[in-house]
């Protein structure tokens, strides 16, 4: 029986300026300090074992769409968020089949979290 491992692996941005624009003023309502946030996606892949070379292309390939996040991380606080668990989100559903579609067998289940940065004065 093999070990289940767990990759990471940085995805595009997750949100457009206006919504991060809206998310701002939201947060201002219980935090007016708050500046500014930024929001990227990140894919967690669960798979039997550690994925050889040419699987793991495949698997960036998979989750490499929209626009790419900047270089560095954005400045503020990170706060991760993904969906609860015991679930499967309609994406994770989706996204697993593809991969098994692709001929990655190796993957148990792909799942998709937002990390959104916090910036304030304080």
């Amino acid at each position: 029986m093999t070990t289940p491992t767990v990759l990471r692996f940085r995805g595009a941005l997750a949100l457009s300026d206006f919504r991060l624009a809206k998310l701002v003023q939201e947060l201002n309502k219980a935090q007016p300090a708050v500046r500014g946030v930024a929001a990227e996606f990140w894919h967690f892949v669960e798979a039997d074992g550690a994925p050889g070379a040419q699987e793991r292309a495949v698997l960036e390939k998979l989750l490499r769409y929209g626009t790419p996040p900047p270089a560095t991380a954005p400045p503020g606080e990170a706060f991760l968020v993904v969906p609860r668990l015991g679930t499967i989100s309609p994406w994770s559903s989706k996204a697993t089949d593809i991969a098994h579609n692709c001929g990655l067998e190796i993957v148990r289940r792909i799942e998709r979290g937002v990390l959104f940065f916090v910036s304030s004065k304080e």
